[in-house]
């Protein structure tokens, strides 16, 4: 019982560090791996981040510009939608461990 914990965080340490390094170099591949190893709940995952980047274009571009001059997304717009594409990424990683340890108590 005393190795579960540690892979438990190993797991979820992965999980972030690939979408964070896909915010950081902005490359969709990190993603994809990050919401691979997030299955199942990577799936809602998905759905949170097309809905969020949705809603923080939508309700950020109120109040800035969501692109600049050359037509590429705004700093904000990027920072933002990293943030959330790791926190979300993350919280499907930590459901997953919820998820599975429920399982096994029952």
């Amino acid at each position: 019982m005393g190795w579960r914990r540690p892979v438990e965080y190993g797991y979820v340490g992965t999980v972030a560090v690939l979408a964070a390094t896909g915010a950081v170099r902005q490359d969709g591949h990190y993603y994809l791996a990050a919401i691979v190893l997030a299955l199942p709940c990577g799936i809602a995952a998905v759905v949170a981040v097309y809905g969020g980047y949705a809603l923080l274009s939508g309700v950020g571009g109120l109040f800035a510009s969501r692109t600049v001059a050359d037509g590429s997304d705004a700093g904000w717009l990027t920072a933002g939608s990293g943030t959330l594409n790791v926190a979300v990424l993350t919280a499907a990683a930590i459901g997953n461990v919820v998820l599975l340890g429920r399982r096994r108590r029952s």
